[in-house]
Protein backbone atom coordinates (compact mmCIF):
# COMPACT_ATOMS: atom_id res chain seq x y z
CA UNK A 1 0.00 0.00 0.00
CA UNK A 2 1.40 3.58 -0.42
CA UNK A 3 0.84 4.55 3.07
CA UNK A 4 3.05 1.68 4.01
CA UNK A 5 5.83 3.38 1.90
CA UNK A 6 6.07 6.47 3.22
CA UNK A 7 10.27 7.08 3.89
CA UNK A 8 11.06 4.69 0.87
CA UNK A 9 9.87 6.36 -2.34
CA UNK A 10 12.47 7.41 -4.38
CA UNK A 11 13.15 10.88 -5.52
CA UNK A 12 11.56 11.28 -9.05
CA UNK A 13 14.62 12.69 -10.29
CA UNK A 14 18.21 13.11 -9.11
CA UNK A 15 19.17 16.71 -8.51
CA UNK A 16 19.17 19.62 -5.61
CA UNK A 17 16.45 20.05 -3.28
CA UNK A 18 15.88 23.92 -4.07
CA UNK A 19 12.26 24.51 -2.35
CA UNK A 20 10.55 22.64 0.35
CA UNK A 21 7.25 22.54 1.23
CA UNK A 22 6.07 24.94 3.02
CA UNK A 23 8.85 27.71 2.37
CA UNK A 24 8.08 30.47 0.87
CA UNK A 25 7.83 31.79 -2.92
CA UNK A 26 7.22 34.53 -4.96
CA UNK A 27 4.65 36.70 -3.80
CA UNK A 28 5.09 35.52 -0.20
CA UNK A 29 2.92 32.48 -0.75
CA UNK A 30 3.61 28.98 0.59
CA UNK A 31 5.12 26.16 -1.10
CA UNK A 32 2.78 23.35 -1.24
CA UNK A 33 5.36 21.10 -2.92
CA UNK A 34 9.26 20.98 -3.41
CA UNK A 35 11.52 21.88 -6.24
CA UNK A 36 14.45 20.24 -7.31
CA UNK A 37 16.98 21.26 -9.71
CA UNK A 38 18.02 18.73 -12.04
CA UNK A 39 20.66 18.61 -15.47
CA UNK A 40 19.14 18.99 -18.50
CA UNK A 41 18.16 15.94 -20.56
CA UNK A 42 17.11 14.46 -17.07
CA UNK A 43 15.04 11.45 -16.75
CA UNK A 44 12.21 11.69 -14.44
CA UNK A 45 10.24 8.39 -12.88
CA UNK A 46 7.41 7.75 -10.93
CA UNK A 47 8.42 6.84 -7.40
CA UNK A 48 5.44 4.33 -7.02
CA UNK A 49 2.74 2.08 -8.65
CA UNK A 50 0.06 4.39 -10.33
CA UNK A 51 -2.31 5.28 -12.78
CA UNK A 52 -1.96 8.44 -15.28
CA UNK A 53 -4.45 10.61 -14.31
CA UNK A 54 -3.51 13.71 -16.02
CA UNK A 55 -0.70 14.34 -18.47
CA UNK A 56 -0.25 17.20 -21.13
CA UNK A 57 0.16 21.06 -20.27
CA UNK A 58 -1.99 23.40 -17.62
CA UNK A 59 -1.78 26.00 -16.43
CA UNK A 60 0.93 27.55 -14.30
CA UNK A 61 2.75 24.28 -14.47
CA UNK A 62 3.89 23.69 -18.38
CA UNK A 63 3.43 20.17 -18.68
CA UNK A 64 1.96 18.50 -15.42
CA UNK A 65 1.77 14.67 -14.95
CA UNK A 66 -0.50 13.95 -11.93
CA UNK A 67 0.02 10.04 -10.58
CA UNK A 68 -3.14 8.24 -8.55
CA UNK A 69 -1.82 6.11 -6.22
CA UNK A 70 -3.86 3.50 -3.95
CA UNK A 71 -5.48 5.28 -0.62
CA UNK A 72 -6.05 8.48 -2.08
CA UNK A 73 -2.61 9.27 -2.69
CA UNK A 74 -1.73 11.68 -5.82
CA UNK A 75 2.06 12.86 -6.97
CA UNK A 76 2.29 15.79 -9.44
CA UNK A 77 5.07 16.00 -11.30
CA UNK A 78 5.67 19.38 -13.38
CA UNK A 79 8.58 21.03 -15.30
CA UNK A 80 9.53 18.67 -17.67
CA UNK A 81 9.81 19.34 -21.77
CA UNK A 82 8.40 15.84 -22.42
CA UNK A 83 6.17 13.72 -20.57
CA UNK A 84 5.76 9.23 -21.47
CA UNK A 85 2.95 8.72 -19.49
CA UNK A 86 -0.49 8.55 -21.16
CA UNK A 87 -4.29 8.71 -19.33
CA UNK A 88 -5.13 5.60 -17.72
CA UNK A 89 -2.22 4.49 -18.14
CA UNK A 90 -0.49 2.07 -15.27
CA UNK A 91 3.36 3.15 -14.67
CA UNK A 92 5.28 0.85 -11.79
CA UNK A 93 7.54 2.46 -9.05
CA UNK A 94 10.82 3.31 -11.11
CA UNK A 95 9.32 3.68 -14.79
CA UNK A 96 10.22 6.53 -16.76
CA UNK A 97 7.93 9.14 -17.49
CA UNK A 98 9.00 11.98 -18.42
CA UNK A 99 11.93 14.39 -19.61
CA UNK A 100 13.26 17.28 -18.11
CA UNK A 101 14.32 20.33 -20.39
CA UNK A 102 17.35 19.91 -22.63
CA UNK A 103 18.89 23.74 -21.97
CA UNK A 104 18.62 26.28 -19.19
CA UNK A 105 18.72 25.20 -15.33
CA UNK A 106 15.77 23.07 -15.33
CA UNK A 107 13.46 22.33 -12.16
CA UNK A 108 10.87 19.48 -11.22
CA UNK A 109 7.76 20.65 -8.88
CA UNK A 110 6.74 17.62 -6.34
CA UNK A 111 3.54 17.95 -5.07
CA UNK A 112 1.78 14.98 -3.13
CA UNK A 113 -1.64 15.40 -2.06
CA UNK A 114 -4.22 12.70 0.00
CA UNK A 115 -7.46 13.28 -0.47
CA UNK A 116 -6.90 16.37 -2.38
CA UNK A 117 -5.14 18.47 -0.12
CA UNK A 118 -1.41 18.81 -0.30
CA UNK A 119 1.20 17.05 1.99
CA UNK A 120 4.96 17.39 3.25
CA UNK A 121 6.30 15.14 0.31
CA UNK A 122 9.64 14.93 2.06
CA UNK A 123 9.05 12.12 4.11
CA UNK A 124 7.57 10.34 2.04
CA UNK A 125 10.78 10.07 0.14
CA UNK A 126 13.81 8.01 0.46
CA UNK A 127 16.85 9.99 1.34
CA UNK A 128 18.95 11.00 -1.75
CA UNK A 129 22.47 10.33 -1.18
CA UNK A 130 23.47 12.03 -4.45
CA UNK A 131 21.17 15.22 -3.12
CA UNK A 132 24.29 17.89 -4.42
CA UNK A 133 24.55 16.09 -7.91
CA UNK A 134 22.25 16.95 -9.84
Amino acid sequence: SFAQARGTLPFPVIGQLTQRYGGKTEGDVRSKGIVIKTRTDAQVVTPFDAVVAFSGPFRGYGQLLILEHSEGYHTLLAGMSHLDGAVGQTVLAGEPVGVMAPEGVPSLYVEMRRGGQPINPLPWLATQTNENHG
